[in-house]
């Protein structure tokens, strides 16, 4: 008689945040589908703030200042410091996520759009959906390229549209002073320069 063993998988994934002042445990099992069976938070010293059992979510994003963006397939959440869960949105093929590069806004990427997300959960802005973005400090200014389109924004506001020369583009980020715009592709780097479609505004 043949007997049928299901054998679980059980490990822990260990997530900081960019300024390492937390850090979360993720603790994943599954025979044929994995799932999370429990999200812990820590701050510095090693002390833990919360345990959220069976979460729903299997990816997690933690900010400087302590807030976790959390995702699956299906939903964005945000778990606030005390371990509250706030479920910020249902996701349609999500293809993004991550952090401003100051660490104020949180980017979620979906086919229905990019969305800015403050450490309250809040929208700060919305942009249509982009296969590649890139932003500055407190998203004043991004930059989304969309099948052979790049689209600046400041402030939220779209200043300029280009049709690209190479649709193969492997990365988008603004140069240190944020005056340039470089586009990674396969074998060279395109760069644009911001002012010669625009005014630029103070940073």
């Amino acid at each position: 008689m043949a007997i049928n063993v299901l054998s679980f998988i059980i490990f822990t994934l260990t997530i900081k945040s960019a300024n390492g002042i937390y850090v979360g445990d993720a603790t994943y099992t599954g025979g044929t589908n994995l799932l999370t069976t429990s999200f812990k938070l820590y701050n510095q010293k090693g002390d833990l703030l919360y345990q959220i059992i069976h979460p729903e979510a299997i990816t997690f994003f933690i900010s400087n200042t302590g807030e976790v963006f959390a995702t699956n397939e299906q939903g964005l959440y945000l778990y606030n410091l005390n371990g509250t869960v706030l479920q910020l949105r249902s996701l349609h093929y999500p293809n993004g996520f991550g952090f401003s590069p100051d660490n104020t806004l949180f980017f979620a990427s979906d086919q229905d759009g990019i969305y800015a997300y403050s450490m309250q959960g809040k929208v700060v802005y919305q942009f249509p959906p982009g296969r590649l973005y890139a932003s500055t400090a407190q998203a004043r200014k991004m930059a989304i390229v969309s099948t052979d389109t790049l689209f600046y924004y400041q402030k939220g506001e779209l200043k300029f549209q280009k049709i690209i020369s190479n649709p193969y583009i492997r990365k988008i980020y603004f140069s240190d002073d944020e005056k340039i715009l470089h586009l990674e592709l396969p074998d060279s780097t395109e760069s644009i320069k911001i002012s010669d479609f625009c005014v630029m505004e103070e940073q």
